[in-house]
This record gives C-alpha cells, sequence and structure tokens, in this order.
C-alpha cells in the first residue's frame, strides 16, 4: 500500500512533482508518468519531463547532452518508479521535451527526444531501435 501512496502523489502532483537539475545543467519537471502496453512486452513505464534546453531555437542542449540527461533520469527517476510493487515493470521510456505535447500527439515546433531502457538489476541500459 505505500508503493501505492507514492505512486499515486507523484501522479497527482503534476508537473511540481519533481524539479531536478541534470548532467546538462537544465532544470527539468517530471510532467507525467504513463504505463502502456506494449504488444508482446508487457507494460513499459513512461516517464515525460519538460525540459526547456532541448529547445530547437535558442536551446543549450544538443541531442548528446540530452541522452546523458535521459540516462541519469532513468537511474535516478525511472528505476524507483518501476519497482514499486503495484507498477513493477522492466522497460521505461524517457522523454525530454521544450513544451508539452499530448502523449501521441505530434507539435511540429517541439523538440523531443526519447530513450528506451530495459531495467535490469536496478540499473538502465539502454535499447536500440
Amino acid at each position: 500500500m505505500i508503493g501505492r501512496s507514492i505512486l499515486a502523489a507523484l501522479v497527482l502532483a503534476g508537473p511540481a512533482a519533481a524539479q531536478d537539475t541534470i548532467p546538462s545543467g537544465q532544470a527539468v519537471v517530471l510532467w507525467q508518468v504513463l504505463w502502456e502496453r506494449v504488444e508482446g512486452q508487457g507494460t513499459q513505464a513512461i516517464l515525460r519531463f519538460i525540459a526547456p534546453g532541448v529547445a530547437r531555437d535558442g536551446g543549450t542542449v544538443d541531442f548528446e547532452a540530452a541522452q546523458a540527461d535521459m540516462d541519469w533520469l532513468c537511474a535516478t527517476h525511472a528505476v524507483p518508479i518501476a519497482a514499486l510493487p503495484h507498477a513493477r515493470t522492466e522497460s521505461v521510456l524517457v522523454n525530454l521535451m521544450d513544451r508539452p505535447v499530448p502523449r501521441g500527439a505530434t507539435d511540429p515546433e517541439a523538440q523531443q527526444f526519447f530513450t528506451v531502457y530495459t531495467i535490469e538489476n536496478g540499473a538502465c541500459s539502454p535499447e536500440a531501435f
């Protein structure tokens, strides 16, 4: 039950739930935590962060720096969430976006980076896709 309470607090708190400074130095805000079924693979946790530094125009974070940020966010945020008793998963997607974009929608002006990870033994391993 404690795991479910923590999860509810993270999800219900929305954008103000977690703000961190990540390896690139940009400030990010946890925007959404979602679970989706992936055919043939089970459930995948999706962590979506607002990261203004990845913006095409005026952004200071390129893909290489964003990848380091996503690796860090997976280790510090996705691993604990994926281990919650009622939300356990081994597949996580970490998404950085310069502005809120609804899941599955396109916004030609938005910049987004994402990486899919497998969580094994408490560590994130990026998947090739």
